[in-house]
């Protein structure tokens, strides 16, 4: 609940105060990663999106495990091991102030020095240690108890344990960086002769060289990030992408972002297989929803990318051909085994102003952590943020954990699809499943703000959200709450063969279903964790908002 007060100081419409959540979920998301943001201008009608994800630095190799030439020659080895993620080589260039200072400079009506008092309270005074950010300091990571990382273990542990649950965390450190921004703008992060981006370089650089993980600490790789790479970060707006579907219009993040694509790409399956038809926690709707998933997950790793190192087929993955040709793969009796991508150049992609043409809603609809936020006006942001990995590469400076990004770019040798689309090249932006998403009625009215934490899962999360609210007419908290079913988890071993696992969720009403895939066909079923963060608003009405967050994370939904 403390958090909340750094989104409501000042009550202005568009003014939007993110550093909260870098203090309170450090796990998370913080000024050390990437965000991405849908925004609603209710007063123009347009949908904007906004790309601050995290990018490579200009001097990079083939792949976050492959060594430099000299360091290949100096230490005899061709691959760093896995635990590379866990250190500075994986952090990528981070974009989130640059990202809120564009969007604050399109919409923002208080002064940017006007928004950091709460937060900086917060991280001086403190908050109470929260269940879920105990949970990831309880666990271990690349072979080490993460209280044993030294970063992490001076702020989050009391010797080998965590700190207890409600025991006060405070964080000095972050603190005095917020005032630092609020008193120098975003300028001040990102200014190579500032106190902020020289003090990241250097944690992420130190050395000497560590290359395994074990019982005297984590691996040491030395990050090629230079003060240049982090002055020269910019952030960009791209068209969101956006269909009409279910009779409403969707609107959610476009590439380098897989998870807007996802959903849509999901939404539309499932309307094919006519998913009003259809309950909720029934193997009907779950097998048709994980078949749409497991075919969304290999076509999106196969084609998404940076669109500004390549271009990425949205417009014919999305088409009506294309889709038609894919769905005609469905069974009601079998699973779609091996499931492989399939080639949307052989068809004719949408044209402009069909129904993925993004905008404004109204054109759209004549023709075809997550946080979310709608403010007394009707503006709305739907917005993700994240550092990658449970903190990142388990390092911090200055009190921000930072991101280990890197790690999200397709390596060489991966059983993946979508190396061309996705492997590491200088200044790139690694794909990311986030989707903050809007959903409007045909009216052009905002009727839901939705997007969700939870790795490669999100966009099935997000999916499943809009299902529950749009095809069942549940409220938003029902409709997080429900037991979660994913087809973005990929092995190298599905019945013999590369294949996308199917997933429900443990311990909820769909895992009794897991005998049931097995049985028409589902080749590697499994029950898993599937922890989502998801948040949404619904608007009911001219009046009435429903706030919903999810009870497997620490959000809670607040209303002012």
């Amino acid at each position: 609940m403390r958090g909340a007060r750094a989104w409501r100081f000042g009550d202005r419409r568009r003014d939007r105060r993110p550093d909260g959540v870098a203090v309170v979920e450090p796990q998370s998301s913080g000024l050390g990663g990437g965000t991405l943001i849908t925004y609603f201008d209710r007063d123009t009608g347009e949908v904007r999106f906004f790309d601050g994800l995290a990018r490579a630095p200009q001097r990079v190799t083939d792949g976050l495990r492959t060594p430099t030439a000299e360091e290949q020659e100096r230490f005899g080895i061709a691959d760093f091991e896995s635990e590379v993620a866990a250190t500075g080589r994986a952090v990528g260039v981070p974009g989130t102030l640059r990202v809120l200072d564009l969007v604050h400079d399109r919409y923002g009506q208080l002064a940017w020095d006007e928004l950091f008092d709460p937060a900086v309270e917060l991280a001086e005074t403190g908050f109470a240690m929260p269940p879920y950010l105990h949970d990831v300091m309880s666990a271990s990571t690349r072979g080490l108890e993460r209280c044993d990382y030294p970063d992490l273990g001076a702020r989050y542990c009391d010797g080998a344990t965590p700190i207890p649950v409600g025991e006060p965390v405070t964080n000095d450190d972050l603190a005095d960086v917020l005032r630092d921004v609020r008193d120098g703008g975003a300028d001040a992060f990102y200014d190579a002769d500032g106190a902020i981006a020289p003090a990241i370089v250097e944690r992420i650089t130190r050395t000497p060289y560590k290359l395994e993980t074990d019982a005297s600490g984590p691996a040491v790789i030395p990050s090629l990030v230079t003060v240049d790479d982090i002055a020269g970060y910019e952030a960009v707006e791209r068209d969101p992408l956006c269909a009409a579907v279910l009779r409403r219009v969707v609107c959610s993040s476009a590439p380098p972002a897989f998870g807007g694509l996802t959903v849509l790409y999901e939404l539309e399956l499932l309307e094919r297989g006519r998913v009003r038809r259809t309950r909720p926690a029934t193997l009907e709707r779950v097998h048709l929803a994980i078949e749409a998933s497991r075919l969304a997950q290999f076509d999106r790793r196969e084609y998404v990318g940076d669109p500004d190192f390549q271009p990425v087929p949205t417009d014919a993955l999305l088409s009506d051909a294309y889709l038609d040709e894919r769905f005609a793969l469905f069974s009601p009796d079998d699973a779609v085994h091996p499931v492989e991508p399939g080639d949307p150049t052989q068809v004719s992609a949408r044209g402009a102003g069909d129904d993925a043409t993004p905008g404004d809603v109204a054109d759209l609809v004549d023709t075809t952590s997550h946080v979310s936020i709608v403010d007394r006006r009707g503006d709305a942001v739907s917005m993700t943020t994240t550092i990658n990995s449970s903190f990142g590469a388990q390092l911090e400076v200055r009190g921000m954990a930072l991101n280990n990004v890197q790690e999200n770019f397709t390596r060489l040798d991966s059983i993946s699809p979508g190396k061309p689309a996705n492997i590491m090249e200088p200044n790139k932006r690694p794909r990311t499943s986030m989707a903050p998403t809007l959903v409007f009625d045909r009216r052009h009215r905002l009727r839901l703000v939705v997007g969700a934490a939870g790795g490669s899962a999100i966009p099935d999360y997000v999916t499943q959200t809009i299902l529950g609210v749009v095809v069942d007419h549940t409220d938003p908290q029902r409709a997080i709450n429900r037991g979660h079913w994913s087809g973005q988890s990929i092995t190298s071993n599905c019945a013999g063969i590369i294949g996308a696992r199917s997933e429900l969720e443990e311990g909820s009403e769909v895992a009794d279903l897991l005998d049931d895939l097995e049985a028409i066909g589902h080749p590697c079923p499994r029950l898993d964790d599937l922890r989502s963060g998801l948040t949404a608003i619904q608007l009911v009405g001219r009046r009435l908002l429903r706030g919903a967050a999810d009870p497997r994370r620490d959000g809670i939904a607040v209303g002012f």
